[in-house]
Order: C-alpha cells, then sequence, then structure tokens
C-alpha cells in the first residue's frame, strides 16, 4: 500500500474521512456518519455497527468538529458559570464537567460570578449552561438565560430547570455521626449560606443526624457563613464564644474550615484535644495542615460529567429530570477529631 492510501495508518497520510471508513467496509457513508455520531434512531445490524467502528479506530478517524457544527447548527460548546475557581469544590466539579464534554466532542468554557453578568459574555458562543450560582433568590427562568437549554449543577432550586446534584444531607450526616461516635454530644454546624441549596442540605444533615442519635438540636450551636476561610473563621469564633462552649465543630466547607481551625487557635485552643473539627468536601491541602483535616469527599468529578451528560440530553431533545448522583459520601479520617478531652 502507498502512503495516501486511507487503510494505511501513517503519521504522513491525510486525516480519513467518512468516505474512506464506507469505502473500506461497503457501508453508505450517511449510515458510517450516523453509526460513528451514535444516533439512537439508526437501525443497523450489530455486526454492521462493529465493522464500522473498527475500522474508524483502525484509521484513527477524527470528526470534522467545524463541518459538524455547520450541519448541525451547534457551536460544539458547552457554557459554565460558578461563583468562583478559588473554592476546590467548584474546580473539581469544571474538571469533571470538561472531561465529559471533551469525551462528546465539545469544548467547556469556565465563567466565574453571576450569571447575568456572564451571559453575555458567553451569549451566542454556546450551546447550553451548567449553572452553579443560582440560590433561592434567583426568581426568574430568564436570569439563567432564557431559551437556552440550562442545567443546575451543585444546586436544587425551584426555577424550572433540572438539576445535577451529590447526597450532602448524607454527607453532613456522615461527618455528624463520626462526631457522635467519637463522644461528642455538644456539636457545632458552622453552616453554609441559607439561601444556597447546599447550605440548607448540609444543615438538614446535621439536624437529622442529631434527632436519629437522639440530641437535641440548638439552633445557637449553628453558625451561617460563607463558604470561605473568613466565612469559617468569624462562625468559629462565634461558636467557641459560647458558654459551655462545643466540644466539636461541623464545618460545611473545606475552606470554612481552615478558617475555623485558625479561630481555635486564636482562642488558645488545641486541636483535637480541645475541639474536634470536621470538615466538608475535600481537597489535597486538607492532609497537609496541622493537624491533618478530617473530611467528607463527595463525589463532585460525577457531578459534573453527570451535568454534562444531562445538558446533552436536552440538546438532543430528551426530556430531562432532576439527578442525585449514586457515588455515596466517603469520609475521610484524619487527626484533627478525637473524643472530648474530660
Amino acid at each position: 500500500m502507498s502512503e495516501s492510501d486511507p487503510l494505511q495508518p501513517s503519521a504522513n497520510r491525510r486525516p480519513a474521512r467518512l468516505k474512506d471508513i464506507a469505502a473500506a467496509t461497503g457501508v453508505d457513508t450517511s449510515v458510517v456518519s450516523r453509526i460513528l455520531s451514535g444516533d439512537a434512531a439508526l437501525s443497523v445490524r450489530p455486526e454492521t455497527r462493529r465493522r464500522v467502528l473498527d475500522m474508524a479506530a483502525h484509521l484513527s478517524y477524527r470528526p470534522n468538529r467545524a463541518a459538524r457544527a455547520l450541519k448541525t447548527a451547534r457551536t460544539m460548546a458547552i457554557g459554565m458559570i460558578v461563583p468562583e475557581l478559588d473554592n476546590v469544590a467548584y474546580a473539581i466539579i469544571a474538571q469533571g464537567a470538561d472531561r465529559q464534554a471533551s469525551k462528546s466532542g465539545y469544548a467547556l468554557l469556565v465563567a466565574t460570578g453571576s450569571v447575568r453578568d456572564r451571559l453575555a459574555a458567553l451569549e451566542g458562543r454556546i450551546d447550553g449552561l451548567l449553572v452553579g450560582v443560582a440560590t433561592s433568590e434567583t426568581l426568574q427562568v430568564g436570569e439563567i438565560g432564557g431559551d437556552l437549554p440550562a442545567i443546575l449543577v451543585n444546586r436544587r432550586e425551584a426555577l424550572g430547570i433540572p438539576s445535577v446534584t451529590v447526597a450532602d444531607e448524607q454527607g453532613a450526616a456522615l461527618a455528624t455521626a463520626h462526631l457522635i461516635s467519637l463522644g461528642h454530644s455538644r456539636i457545632g454546624h458552622i453552616a453554609g449560606p441559607q439561601n444556597a441549596d447546599t447550605g440548607r442540605r448540609r444543615m438538614q444533615g446535621y439536624h437529622s443526624e442529631l434527632n436519629t442519635r437522639g440530641l437535641e438540636f440548638i439552633p445557637e450551636l449553628t453558625a451561617e457563613a460563607s463558604y470561605d476561610e473568613a466565612g469559617g473563621e468569624m462562625g468559629a469564633s462565634r461558636l467557641l464564644a459560647l458558654r459551655p462552649r462545643p466540644t466539636a465543630l461541623f464545618v460545611a466547607n473545606v475552606r470554612a474550615a481552615i478558617g475555623a481551625m485558625a479561630a481555635a487557635r486564636r482562642h488558645g485552643l488545641s486541636i483535637p484535644r480541645d475541639i474536634s473539627i470536621v470538615g466538608f468536601h475535600d481537597a489535597p491541602v486538607a492532609m497537609y495542615l496541622d493537624p491533618p483535616l478530617t473530611t467528607v469527599r463527595m463525589p463532585l468529578r460525577e457531578m459534573g460529567g453527570q451535568a454534562v451528560e444531562s445538558l446533552l440530553g436536552l440538546l438532543d431533545g430528551r426530556d430531562v429530570e432532576d439527578v442525585c448522583v449514586t457515588a455515596p459520601p466517603e469520609l475521610v479520617v484524619r487527626a484533627s477529631a478525637a473524643p472530648p478531652n474530660a
């Protein structure tokens, strides 16, 4: 075979085309195109489908995305708006979304800030939107892009938009149960903002686990705070000033937990001898803190990937329901929690 033969894999030959696969397999070009695009409505014999897929792999076929975009009137790009990327949780969600988008032939464009401010920059450049900034104060569907297909990520709000979430209640209950199992009964909770679905669900998980274990829910042992170090420090300072003070803190975010650890030291407390602390979401920095921080690891990458799958379903005209990722939360035990100091 010569170098120009489409059946001869070579770094020097031209890229394989649909008609090359059609000629090599004896399958009509339009059928080849539908097989390679994953057309679920196509009825074709399994052996024919396998022959086409094998030849495409043999020839290292790559779709012409520009031509595909023109044909489908799509930009082949997905937008994603999150509050910030300093929060490791959003960065991990974006990684999962980017991986799934790439597998599906899409680019992911990530922006930070409010939907209203950032959507104008993305308008006309994306086929759909992943939204990680909705709150109970986001009152109008129009604020999420009007007719633009959208999926709420890590949010579940009454906006008429499908959502993809993880089991925040279960993760919060897991953290609370761990502290109770160590012997703590006066457990404070530094909660996330209560106008955000994540903050409310983590608060509910904490509340429910106390009730399940026969412990009283004491409102003064909760402090609403932002998901950052400053918020965690302020929330912890408020709770540590109580008398009697809590012997343990469950903090609804890993960055806020770092701030809570700083507050404990400023109060002259040793972790975990005087105060135990458990954070929510895991991050590499958690294992390098002093002491290393016990956390609850959530399936954030899986959530980002599922959000892209749900959005592509909307783009294909399918009905999409709310999804909660089934992968369970995982308690990562380190050294920041111990039995209360008698």
